[in-house]
């Protein structure tokens, strides 16, 4: 496996020096967005009080592109850890030996490559979070470990004999329906009760009435900050092209439209013919993207394979052509992309 995927599955943060990490980034100002905001005000303060013990797992749920490494990282730097490290992986971006080795860390000698001893990202997280993205993605053997560790608080290194006591915060999030993993045999129960000690869902930006406009103003004022375009604005048409698309993608899709929108024009004035969204699209039912069952997202017309057909068309077309960033899009894997661009002779 390269580096640079390593580096894009784990991200290391420590507390000093990151300003603005907690509640206020949850931007919004629908009912559904000041509920999440309260809810985790909530549960945050109650952990204030909390005299021994760490505080309890909570598992994010939500559509990709939602924002639920925001919820997790509101958890942490709005909480009673706030000045211990914050460390975060892709469960789904790792192969299971690798990922378990991320987690638990080696001895030297464990495996062939295991040159010398390595700390994982359990031990790193010690005082602090560590926050298990796409959590429904684990292997079964990885999820035996992950179980003890949240039973028992000790962890030991691959290859290891000695259990170490860890204190550390989990935060979990998932696209998938863990209940229906559970049912089928695929994700252990006695894990999905542990980490779901506390649920938190975030709606999809298509049932947040407003949001999607209000987030358009702000993505559009920090990456005109970065381009060092300070008056760009959007126009009425562009705010109607906004309101009326469905965002298959979330919040990661639009913030990815307003840049490609910057770029695509030298002038200051954003119009609909910049965004490279469909025209006259009304919000549809959305269900979630997985590599096993696909309901892509459009308007209901025509068979399943003309759908997902369509989208996988359209997230192509929104990121020329590039097959990892519309993967991301779709909230699929780039593999599971390249099987249903050949099944569909697409490209």
């Amino acid at each position: 496996m390269g580096q640079e995927r390593l580096e894009k599955a784990l991200s290391y943060y420590a507390a000093g020096g990151l300003q603005d990490q907690g509640i206020s980034q949850l931007l919004g100002d629908s009912v559904t967005m000041q509920r999440l905001r309260d809810r985790i005000s909530a549960i945050l303060d109650a952990e204030r009080s909390l005299r021994e013990g760490v505080p309890p797992a909570v598992l994010i749920r939500g559509e990709t592109g939602t924002g639920k490494e925001l919820v997790a990282r509101a958890f942490h730097f709005g909480g009673s850890r706030e000045s211990g490290p914050f460390l975060e992986i892709n469960c789904s971006a790792l192969p299971p030996h690798l990922l378990e080795s991320e987690l638990f860390g080696h001895e030297r000698g464990a495996f062939t490559d295991a040159r010398e001893r390595k700390l994982g990202l359990v031990e790193m997280a010690h005082g602090g979070t560590l926050f298990l993205d796409e959590i429904g993605d684990t292997e079964p053997s990885v999820q035996v470990k992950l179980l003890k560790l949240l039973e028992d608080r000790m962890v030991r290194r691959v290859g290891g004999l000695r259990d170490r006591s860890v204190d550390v915060r989990f935060l979990s999030a998932t696209n998938r329906p863990l209940e229906e993993l559970v049912k089928a045999g695929r994700f252990r129960a006695d894990l999905y009760y542990r980490l779901r000690v506390i649920t938190v869902d975030i709606e999809p930006l298509r049932k947040r009435d407003g949001d999607a406009e209000l987030l358009a103003g702000y993505f559009l004022r920090s990456i005109g900050a970065r381009y060092q375009r300070p008056h760009l604005r959007l126009t009425d048409r562009a705010l109607g092209r906004i309101r009326a698309h469905a965002w298959p993608g979330n919040v990661r899709e639009l913030r990815n439209v307003i840049e490609q929108a910057v770029l695509s024009t030298r002038d200051d004035v954003i119009d609909e013919v910049h965004l490279a969204v469909p025209p006259g699209e009304t919000p549809t039912l959305c269900n979630e993207v997985s590599d096993e069952n696909a309901a892509l997202v459009q308007p209901v017309v025509g068979s399943l394979g003309d759908l997902e057909k369509n989208s996988i068309s359209r997230a192509l077309d929104q990121t020329h052509g590039n097959v990892t960033r519309a993967a991301k899009l779709l909230g699929i894997s780039r593999d599971t992309l390249r099987y249903r661009m050949e099944k569909y002779r697409i490209g």
